[in-house]
């Protein structure tokens, strides 16, 4: 199971249709846990393609992150956040306007945005 500490970050890094969504633990990045995501096969200009690699970047964000029993706060808080921030990176390295804009709609933060049309 993942351990949580509060110095751990998540990570999205952008590799040719690929993201890959991991934990920055100052380990091996052999033994970091990650996902990738890949969305090569999708039309990023369609609301439907960005719903897709939105719900893709969900799962991913929720396997690395982990999904801690809701009873036990301090892990499930850790466990949201990282996902949180996953998710918003993951937006943020596509850079599509269509997948930040499913993103906003969706979590009404608007942080991914500003990086996104830079």
């Amino acid at each position: 199971m993942n351990k949580f500490t509060t110095t751990k970050l998540c990570q999205t890094v952008l590799a040719g249709g690929t993201l890959i969504v991991a934990l920055s633990t100052g380990a091996r990045a052999a033994d970091v846990p990650q996902a990738h995501v890949k969305y090569a096969d999708l039309d990023l200009s369609s609301p439907a393609g960005a719903a897709v690699l939105y719900q893709r970047i969900r799962v991913a964000a929720s396997r690395v992150c982990g999904n801690p029993d809701h009873r036990d706060l301090a892990r499930f808080g850790q466990a949201k956040t990282c996902t949180d921030k996953a998710i918003a990176g993951a937006v943020t390295a596509v850079g599509n306007d269509t997948l930040t804009d499913l993103y906003q709609t969706k979590t009404h933060n608007v942080t991914a945005a500003k990086f996104a049309s830079n």
